[in-house]
C-alpha cells in the first residue's frame, strides 16, 4: 500500500511518501545484524586485555548499522545498547581480579555509549552520500 500525499507550492507539486510501519522486513533483518554485531563486542570485551579493541568494534560496528538504517539508526543503537548489556549481564561470567573487572565494565558501558555516537556517524555519512 503507497500511501502518498501531494504537496504544492507556487508552481512546483511534491509527492511526500508515508511508510505506515515502523517495522518493516529491512529492520528486522538488521536487527538480526544487530544482534550478531552485539555478540562480537561481548566477545571482544571478554578477551581484551585493555578498552581498545571493544571500543573499536563497537564504533565500527555501530557505524555500520547507522550506515544500514541511516532514518531508524537510532533504534538499532538502542538495541544494540540494550544486547551488549543484557548479554554481559546475563552469560558473560564475572572476573576474579577487581582489574579485570574494571576493564571489562569500562569496556562494557564505553560501548554501549560508542554505540549511540556509531550510528548516529553512520546515518550522517549513509545521507550525506545519497544527498550528494
Amino acid at each position: 500500500m503507497n500511501n502518498s500525499q501531494e504537496l504544492s507550492i507556487g508552481h512546483s507539486t511534491f509527492f511526500i511518501t508515508m511508510n505506515t510501519s515502523f517495522f518493516d522486513r529491512r529492520l528486522l533483518i538488521n536487527l538480526g545484524l544487530t544482534l550478531i554485531s552485539s555478540a562480537t563486542i561481548l566477545f571482544c570485551i571478554k578477551i581484551a586485555p585493555a578498552i581498545h579493541l571493544p571500543y573499536f568494534a563497537a564504533t565500527a560496528l555501530a557505524t555500520g548499522l547507522g550506515f544500514l538504517e541511516p532514518r531508524k539508526g537510532w533504534f538499532l543503537a538502542v538495541s544494540q545498547a540494550t544486547f551488549i548489556w543484557l548479554g554481559y549481564i546475563i552469560f558473560v561470567p564475572i572476573p576474579d581480579g577487581p582489574a579485570d573487572r574494571d576493564v571489562e565494565n569500562f569496556g562494557l558501558y564505553g560501548s554501549m555509549i560508542l554505540s549511540f555516537i556509531g550510528s548516529f556517524i553512520g546515518g550522517l555519512l549513509k545521507r550525506a552520500l545519497d544527498k550528494g
